[in-house]
């Protein structure tokens, strides 16, 4: 399960890395961020009491 906590930071991470100038980190981050949107969507999907 990927917490709120974990998607909210890696946004905060992904502009503090862009906003350094490092965009391989930028980039690194936003794929996982996309995974850990896509992995809430599955934990969503599992709950019986949905979203």
């Amino acid at each position: 399960m990927v917490s709120q906590d974990t998607i909210a930071q890696l946004r905060q991470d992904i502009t503090t890395a862009a906003d350094a100038g490092d965009e391989v980190t930028a980039q690194r981050l936003r794929r996982e961020l996309s995974e850990a949107l896509a992995a809430a969507g599955r934990d969503d999907q599992d709950d019986p009491a949905g979203p």
